[in-house]
């Protein structure tokens, strides 16, 4: 294990981001907050590490992070009856716009920089994005989605012996199929009432 500066950071925000996932799950706002932290400092171990993508993606979770605190701070959105399914034309546009930013941010960062895996850096990326819109939006699938997104970072981390983050992503894998038990317990109990 790396115990410099950077190596607590990893650790601290697995910590962190493993507490504002929990937080999400359970469809608490604090849970944008603490995830916003986590990000922080997980953008600083991506970039020391070379893997550009995920530091700009930490950017994005931070401001994304913004937006669905705001959202789900609105008293008709904060609560379980926010859970909803996405449309179809919605999810496979989706996924076509991650697939696409994933694979043109690839071609960039495989071409212009000395990033490591480029291509699972980038698809992991793509994904993540809408994912992360996906939940603020508080879709039911964000948590189907974030299960495929935390196997591949899993493997990724792995590769790149970031332990503290391998070990946060396989736990994120068994939070996000929590997420998605719960939230679809919740909604089918909303939707019975």
């Amino acid at each position: 294990m790396d115990w410099s500066l950077p190596g607590w950071f990893e650790l601290i925000s697995s910590v962190a981001g493993l507490a504002g996932v929990w937080l999400n799950t359970r469809v608490s706002v604090w849970g944008w907050p603490v995830g916003i932290f986590s990000v922080v400092l997980a953008a600083i171990v991506y970039f020391q590490n070379h893997l550009f993508a995920e530091f700009g993606l930490q950017i994005f979770y931070a401001a994304s992070g913004f937006y669905g605190w705001m959202l789900w701070k609105n008293p008709k959105n904060g609560s379980s009856a926010g859970i909803k399914q996405i449309s179809k034309n919605l999810l496979l546009l989706s996924l076509f716009a991650g697939t696409a930013f994933g694979l043109a941010l690839a071609w960039l960062l495989d071409h212009y920089t000395h990033a490591d895996f480029p291509y699972p850096d980038s698809l992991i990326t793509g994904f993540s994005l809408v994912g992360q819109m996906w939940l603020a939006r508080k879709y039911l699938e964000n948590w189907i989605l974030w299960i495929l997104v935390n196997v591949a970072s899993v493997l990724l981390y792995i590769q790149k012996e970031l332990w503290f983050f391998s070990c946060l992503y396989l736990v994120l894998l068994f939070l996000a199929v929590k997420g998605y038990l719960d939230w679809k317990k919740k909604l089918l109990t909303h939707s019975a009432n």
